[in-house]
């Protein structure tokens, strides 16, 4: 087992999943809004690439915006019910994503906003639909990296962090898990940031194992409300179903999250406390598995719940 990732900085630690994530440059365009994501190798996972929870906080946050802007009214609170995403290819450390939304079609209560990001080279990376709902929850105001106009992050090094060691092409998806498990491997820079541990859950079948992830949540990690970003909960949802993916890879297969659709029930207090999310197969085949994912807080509520597919290459 390396080093912890995070050696001593002189870059100050995030203070919202905005600034934890390198978002940045939003600007207002008609009906939608644009952003921007550096890419570094802090959101990298344990094969040191970038996965689909890297680019949730941009898709969620985006996704919400507009929404919001169609009512003009700064007390009309409003949030994500449901995110839908689409992959299409795989963003790399050092990529500029450009992030685009538009509200397309709401009324006082709900909508529907399109997202899309793509890396700077304009290659379609994400796709999909945030549904919106307005909501009578009071604000306990926001931080400056959620303004229209605020810059991005810098990003001028690598923050301390050692990417992970390649995965030797002749251990099995469940061998590979089982040692970030047993913290014989490097469980990557996301799980890390995340706070996370993993947890081999044996089923009847192999094909029924499972996984259990849990994370200590941590201040930055907070929206508007004071409780969990929405993009920060399916980062943590992504990144287990990530795991559950690679658990039922064989040697030296790729794979990669292709579809992700989360319902947001609760979102939990960002106090230290932990939370669970439990991945189950649906279905596991040769070319896609399909997984249900289940987060709850330390007291057992139901805070979300997802269906992923995952492709093996």
């Amino acid at each position: 087992m390396s080093d912890p990732h995070h050696a001593e900085s002189s870059n100050p630690g995030p203070h919202d999943p905005l600034s934890a994530f390198h978002l940045g440059d939003l600007a207002v365009e008609g009906k939608g809004v644009r952003a921007a994501q550096l890419l570094c190798s802090q959101f990298a996972d344990h094969r040191g690439l970038i996965e689909l929870p890297a680019l949730a906080v941009l898709f969620d946050h985006c996704g919400g915006i507009p929404f919001h802007r169609t009512h003009d009214d700064p007390a009309a609170a409003t949030l994500q019910a449901r995110l839908s995403l689409s992959t299409h290819g795989r963003a790399n450390i050092g990529d500029l994503l450009a992030a685009r939304a538009e509200v397309v079609m709401h009324d006082d209560g709900w909508g529907s906003t399109y997202v899309e990001i793509r890396s700077g080279a304009g290659q379609l990376c994400c796709v999909g639909t945030a549904r919106n709902v307005r909501v009578g929850r009071a604000l306990t105001g926001q931080t400056p990296s959620t303004e229209i106009g605020m810059a991005m992050p810098g990003c001028d090094d690598d923050h301390g962090v050692t990417l992970p060691a390649a995965i030797p092409a002749d251990l099995t998806g469940r061998a590979v898990v089982e040692e970030i498990a047993t913290k014989q491997r490097d469980p990557g820079p996301m799980v890390e940031m995340l706070n996370g541990t993993v947890e081999v859950l044996d089923g009847t079948t192999e094909r029924d194992a499972g996984i259990r992830f849990r994370s200590a949540t941590d201040p930055w990690m907070g929206n508007m409300f004071g409780t969990m970003h929405g993009g920060v909960i399916a980062t943590i949802v992504g990144q287990a179903g990530s795991f559950a993916g690679h658990l039922h890879a064989g040697a030296g297969q790729e794979y990669s999250i292709g579809d992700m659709a989360i319902g947001f029930y609760r979102s939990p207090a960002v106090d230290g406390s932990e939370v669970t999310v439990e991945v189950t197969p649906i279905k596991t085949g040769r070319r896609i598995s399909s997984f249900e994912a289940t987060m709850t807080s330390y007291d057992d509520v139901l805070l979300s719940r997802a269906t992923l597919d995952v492709h093996y290459h």
